[in-house]
């Protein structure tokens, strides 16, 4: 499926949802808090006997001849207790490397497992906070497969800086390759009118003997349903060494219990 057609069908489950999901509607009264499109993944666990699933397009230009799209990207997310949950992460991968003519490099991309538990509550300028440990395995395409389970954990923090303003950020710590990778990501939202919200973001990483990368992005939520949000954003380096471009675009759609 190409780019724009992948859009047209975002867009039409944004218009038909509302008469799709009426009853869904009803039936969820808390509203959704996904991971998606952000890199800022602050400390928001789904509820108890909830799943969530959160897919979209993402295309990165890392530079002129390096290009990678993947989609769908797909996290589902299962409220296990509450304060609990499951993931289970994975994409489709098609990097497009151009020297004069064009070559595909096409497959799944590696499965990634593991939870994330809510530390404690927010209150005041104490942050809310989570902790999320992932597991990249060695399950993919031969050409992005890693060698070994590739762990990764991954501190959420968030604060309430007015009644339509958020603050978010975390830091991780993982392995990619057998090297150590430290991460970095904070954002802030802030809601426009009711159900669109607006957020600006920093995020970056460095591996060991590496030079840090950083980018910058911005992004609109838009809230269709209690249970249902569509996003879009983009952003590009804020130093040579980081991927040039990105855009993303997507969906999270929270099932009731």
């Amino acid at each position: 499926m190409k780019p724009l057609s992948r859009l047209y069908l975002y867009f039409l489950i944004v218009l038909i949802a509302p008469v799709i999901y009426p009853s869904i509607a009803h039936a969820q009264t808390d509203e959704i808090d996904a991971d998606r499109p952000d890199q800022s993944q602050g400390p928001g666990v789904v509820p108890g006997r909830t799943v969530q699933l959160e897919a979209g397009y993402f295309y990165q230009k890392r530079t002129q001849q390096i290009r990678t799209h993947a989609y769908p990207t797909a996290l589902l997310r299962i409220g296990l207790l509450e304060g609990v949950e499951l993931r289970i992460q994975g994409a489709v991968k098609d990097s497009v490397i151009e020297n004069g003519t064009e070559r595909h490099i096409k497959g799944w991309g590696p499965l990634s497992v593991g939870t994330k538990v809510r530390l404690w509550e927010g209150s005041g300028w104490r942050p809310a906070a989570a902790l999320m440990a992932m597991v990249t395995l060695p399950l993919a395409s031969e050409v992005f497969k890693p060698d070994n389970p590739e762990p990764q954990f991954n501190l959420g923090l968030a604060n309430n800086l007015s009644e339509k303003m958020n603050l978010t950020y975390n830091f991780g710590y993982g392995w990619t390759g057998g090297d150590p990778v430290r991460s970095y990501g904070a954002n802030i939202t802030r809601e426009l009118i009711d159900g669109l919200t607006l957020y600006l973001e920093v995020f970056g990483s460095k591996g060991r003997g590496e030079t840090a990368e950083h980018q910058a992005g911005i992004g609109l939520l838009y809230l269709i349903l209690p249970n249902l949000q569509f996003d879009v954003a983009a952003g590009g380096r804020l130093n040579k060494a980081a991927p040039h471009s990105f855009i993303t675009s997507g969906i999270a759609l929270r099932l009731p219990r």
